[in-house]
């Protein structure tokens, strides 16, 4: 049985480069193999739900693919002890991918 796993990505948005197409970089990342769903309401953080033999070593090497020359920060997080100030459809996507059963009010 095959367990998925969540990735925060945040990128640095600072100074971009006039080349750096981010809405080519947007889809790159959300349609990549192994991207079963994903969150993107911070405007530099995604995350991803992946399966589980998806690692970080693998999210580095497609990044540095889609993004090179640009600073990212990628980890594997366990959405069970989260908090925030999101908009619903934020917390909306985080329980029904997580399958958590507590409500974010």
């Amino acid at each position: 049985m095959s367990k998925d796993k969540f990735y925060i990505i945040t990128i640095d948005n600072d100074n971009y480069p006039r080349t750096f197409d981010k809405k080519k970089f947007h889809n790159q990342l959300t349609t990549a193999v192994g991207v079963k769903a994903w969150w993107h309401y911070l405007e530099s953080t995604y995350i991803i739900k992946v399966d589980y033999l998806i690692n970080s070593n693998h999210i580095a090497g497609f990044m540095v693919e889609i993004a090179p020359d640009k600073k990212y920060f990628t980890s594997e997080i366990k959405l069970n002890d989260i908090n925030g100030w999101l908009p619903q459809e934020a917390w909306d996507w985080i329980k029904e991918n997580s399958n958590l059963n507590n409500s974010f009010e």
